[in-house]
């Protein structure tokens, strides 16, 4: 291909496949423990609090499963996680392209290399609700894979169970919720990574120090997965809520009322700092991975160095 040219849709989603299996076995048992801690109201009822549900919720798995235990679910994340990381990545490219051509029209500036925070973050939002959807199958059965509320032999008796109990409309419960969490913090997300990256960059040059590629967008990540994490966690505790337990937690705005109610605002919270510290490592590391993927293509081709995505 001629210089200049962007990373193919092949590379994109490689990129975002090795850089989504990846995470997802290095930060399961992360996910896995705020899925027990979510699962329902046992801990709070034995008095619980804090850091104490989520010690309670990992001594348990030690002590009944092991420590392999913690990597429950392994293969019903990698199921959703791989094809949906590199689904994002993939519509993530090709929605940031066709948003900038539409600002250098409008603007008239054909040179113009970085997106409008706005389109940024509808960039973000609009891929990830997207790629979200299409997977959403994958997310029930992790979800459901990883609680203890539900014993299954494999991947395939956990299909067929979902299915006896819901046909095709289990597979997309709780998809109204997840979508609304997703979209919003991916949006988030974008922006703030967008914005932190600059940061970084400006306050480097400023100094006259040249920071490495890899820690700019590492510190980014963290930095951007954090913030977002937190402005989205009430919809993951009614997501998790109605995928584990649909016949209580039957639809967005009772199981929000129901949540309140019981556990009040709190609630809503019970597995943040967990959510949190996978949401910050994870995103840290999914771009930080893809990006090098794409730099490393570009570099061992005849190409020039790929636009960043977040410039």
């Amino acid at each position: 291909m001629g210089g200049g040219a962007r990373p193919g849709s092949a590379v994109h989603l490689g990129a975002g496949a090795l850089s989504g299996m990846t995470s997802c076995v290095l930060l399961q048992p992360f996910d896995l423990v705020k899925t027990r801690v979510q699962q329902s109201q046992a801990a709070l009822a034995g008095g619980q609090r804090g850091a104490g549900v989520v010690v309670g919720a990992v001594r348990s798995v030690l002590a009944t499963e092991g420590v392999l235990g913690l990597w429950r679910g392994t293969v019903a994340s990698l199921m959703r996680n791989a094809p949906g990381t590199s689904l994002y990545f993939y519509f993530l490219s090709h929605t940031r392209a066709a948003c900038l051509a539409a600002e250098r029209r409008v603007l008239g500036d054909s040179s113009r290399a970085t997106l409008a925070p706005t389109s940024n973050m509808l960039v973000g939002a609009s891929s990830r609700a997207l790629a979200g959807f299409l997977l959403m199958p994958g997310t029930v059965l992790k979800v459901h894979c990883e609680s203890s509320l539900y014993k299954y032999a494999g991947i395939a008796p956990a299909i067929r169970q979902i299915w006896r109990a819901g046909g095709v409309r289990g597979f997309f419960v709780g998809a109204v919720p997840t979508a609304i969490r997703d979209a919003p913090y991916a949006g988030l997300y974008f922006v703030l990574y967008e914005a932190i990256k600059s940061r970084e960059r400006a306050m480097a040059q400023a100094r006259g120090v040249l920071l490495p590629e890899t820690t700019v967008t590492m510190v980014a990540g963290v930095a951007g997965g954090l913030s977002a994490s937190y402005l989205t966690q009430p919809f993951d505790m009614v997501k998790t809520r109605m995928q584990l337990r649909p016949q209580e937690y039957r639809s967005v705005a009772q199981s929000f009322a129901k949540i309140y109610r019981e556990e009040a605002l709190a609630g809503f919270f019970r597995g943040i700092s967990l959510r949190v510290l996978r949401k910050g490592i994870q995103a840290s590391l999914v771009f930080t991975l893809y990006e090098w993927v794409l730099r490393t293509t570009a570099h061992g081709s005849d190409r020039a160095p790929p636009a960043k995505l977040a410039a």
